[in-house]
Parts: C-alpha cells; sequence; structure tokens
C-alpha cells in the first residue's frame, strides 16, 4: 500500500493547520 505524496500532503496539512491556528489563537489572547 503506497502513500501518495497527496497523502502525505494532506496529513501534514491536518497536523500542522490546528496547530498553526492554536499558535495564533494564543498569541491573541496572551499578548
Amino acid at each position: 500500500m503506497l502513500i501518495t505524496n497527496t497523502e502525505v500532503l494532506v496529513a501534514l496539512a491536518l497536523a500542522i493547520i490546528p496547530a498553526l491556528l492554536a499558535f495564533r489563537l494564543a498569541k491573541t489572547l496572551y499578548l
């Protein structure tokens, strides 16, 4: 079962985007 580049990019986006949003939200709340 091969993992395509698209699936890798989707997995990275699902991992990174919530972290970036949480970071921006925390920065907005605490600064």
